[in-house]
C-alpha cells in the first residue's frame, strides 16, 4: 500500500503543475474552455491554452484550488537529501534557504561573506574561511567582549557529524542567542542545547535548555518567539569577568 500511495501521490503533484512554468499552481487558477488548469501567472503573458489552444474561461477551478491547499508538496531539494513535505503556502519560502540547496554562510549576517554553496561544503568553507570561530565537541566555552561594535556574533560548532551555528544577537539592551543545525527543523528537533553562565566565583551559574532550531528559520522569528536564551545588561555586569562574559553550550541529542 506504501509503494500505491506514493505512486498515486507523485501522480497527483504532476497533475497540480502548470502546463507552462511546471511549478506547482497556486490558487487562483484558471480554465480553459475544455476544462484545462493553468496558473493565474502564466494566464497572463499566453493567449491560448498551451494544452489544447481553446480560449479561457473566466471561471476558477476550485475543486482544483481546495485540493492544492490541502496536499503537501516535497522540496525541489529532494534529491540533494531533502525529505520535508510543505503547504503550497510554505514551500516557496522554504525552498529559498533549505540546507539541501544553495544556501549562505551564516556570515551574511556580517555582510561579510558572500559564499553561497551546498550543505556538504559549508563545513570545509567554515574551516578554511572562519577557523577563528570553528569549534568542535559536545560542550564548548564561548567569550564575548563586552565593547564590540558588532550587534550578531556567529560561531560554528560541529558535533554528532552535523555542522551548528550559534547566534548571540544584542538588541535594545537585550542578549539573545540560539543554536541552528545546518539541515531542517524536523532533524534540528533531535539535538538540544546548554546554556550556562558562570559566575567568577564559579558557585553560582544560570542555566537553560532549549530546542536546536532548522537553517530555515529565520533568527529574528527565534529570538521573538521566546524559545531561546535572554538576558539583559544586569545578568552581563553580574556575570562579566576580566570584561568577558563567558558562555558555555552544551549539544546533546533529545
Amino acid at each position: 500500500m506504501d509503494d500505491l500511495s506514493r505512486a498515486l501521490d507523485e501522480d497527483l503533484l504532476s497533475d497540480l503543475e502548470c502546463p507552462v512554468c511546471m511549478q506547482y499552481m497556486v490558487p487562483p487558477i484558471k480554465l480553459c474552455t475544455n476544462g484545462h488548469s493553468i496558473c493565474s501567472k502564466c494566464r497572463e503573458s499566453v493567449q491560448t491554452c498551451p494544452t489544447c489552444r481553446a480560449k479561457f474561461l473566466e471561471t476558477r477551478n476550485l475543486v482544483l484550488e481546495n485540493i492544492v491547499r490541502k496536499q503537501k508538496y516535497p522540496c525541489a531539494n529532494k534529491q540533494s537529501g531533502c525529505l520535508e513535505l510543505f503547504s503550497i503556502e510554505h514551500i516557496a519560502k522554504h525552498q529559498d534557504v533549505c540546507a539541501y540547496g544553495k544556501i549562505k554562510c551564516p556570515f551574511h549576517l556580517h555582510k561579510t561573506c558572500s559564499w553561497n554553496g551546498l550543505k556538504n561544503d559549508l563545513k570545509e568553507h567554515a574551516k578554511a574561511r572562519h577557523s577563528y570561530v570553528f569549534k568542535q565537541g559536545s560542550k564548548v566555552a564561548i567569550e564575548h567582549t563586552v565593547v564590540t561594535n558588532l550587534n550578531v556574533f556567529v560561531v560554528f560548532l560541529s558535533h554528532f557529524g552535523e555542522l551548528f551555528t550559534y547566534c548571540r544577537k544584542i538588541k535594545d539592551g537585550r542578549n539573545y542567542v540560539a543554536v541552528q543545525l545546518i539541515g531542517t527543523s524536523s532533524e534540528a528537533s533531535k539535538y538540544k542545547c546548554e546554556f550556562t553562565l558562570r559566575a567568577a566565583n564559579g558557585i553560582e551559574q544560570i542555566s537553560n535548555k532549549f530546542l536546536v532550531r532548522g537553517y530555515s528559520e529565520d533568527w529574528e522569528p527565534i529570538f521573538n518567539s521566546g524559545m531561546c536564551l535572554c538576558f539583559d545588561e544586569k545578568i552581563v555586569r553580574y556575570f562579566l569577568e576580566e570584561g568577558r562574559l563567558k558562555l558555555d553550550v552544551t549539544l546533546s541529542r533529545v
